[in-house]
């Protein structure tokens, strides 16, 4: 497998994130990686709670 790293656009993100979510997860792995690492605790929480709607809707 190659990694590729890139840097987007708020306004495109969410959809190159949808096609790429539409390929074969054996063929793909995201990692999704912030730009800033300087969260306030909200922003931190906000990320957090996302990710974790994202994954339990997967799960279901």
């Amino acid at each position: 497998m190659k990694t590729l790293n890139i840097q987007i656009e708020d306004s495109l993100y969410d959809a190159l994130l949808e096609i790429l979510k539409n390929l074969p997860e054996t063929k793909i792995k995201i990692q999704e990686i912030a730009s800033t690492s300087n969260f306030s605790f909200e922003e931190s929480m906000d990320y957090t709670l996302k990710k974790n709607k994202e994954l339990y809707k997967r799960l279901s």
